[in-house]
């Protein structure tokens, strides 16, 4: 009987390490902004999104790193109405109003692509 209760521990012990995968939070380098002398990492842990008949939108945070130590942590939420192009606002602004997206933010990239979603630049903008 003990031998038998001391192999179900034992594979139960084994089950729940096999099942139990490993977890990290990243911070994913994606851009340098020489202006401000700064690195730009995406914390990919903080990704959260959503679509619905009105339209997409996610929310992701950043941070600012310069010669090795945080500067800031950057909150961003981006949003498409429609047809409408990509805007977006950070904790960095006032709030009064969003930012077309442009095809070069880094930020905007890494995070669509990480969430799966397709869009398409045409001009300058992201739809």
């Amino acid at each position: 009987m003990k031998r038998i209760f001391l192999m179900l521990m034992a594979v139960t012990v084994m089950l729940f390490s096999v099942s139990k995968g490993v977890c990290e939070a990243k911070d994913i380098w994606v851009e340098r902004w020489a202006q401000d002398n700064v690195d730009v990492y995406v914390m990919d842990e903080t990704i959260e999104w959503e679509e619905n008949l009105d339209g997409k939108f996610f929310r992701v945070s950043s941070k600012e790193v310069r010669n090795g130590k945080l500067r800031s942590i950057i909150k961003w939420k981006f949003v498409k109405v429609g047809q409408e192009m990509w805007r977006y606002e950070t904790s960095k602004m006032n709030g009064s109003n969003m930012t077309v997206v442009s095809p070069g933010n880094k930020v905007f990239d890494f995070c669509m692509k990480r969430i799966g979603w397709q869009y398409r630049t045409e001009d300058f903008w992201c739809y």
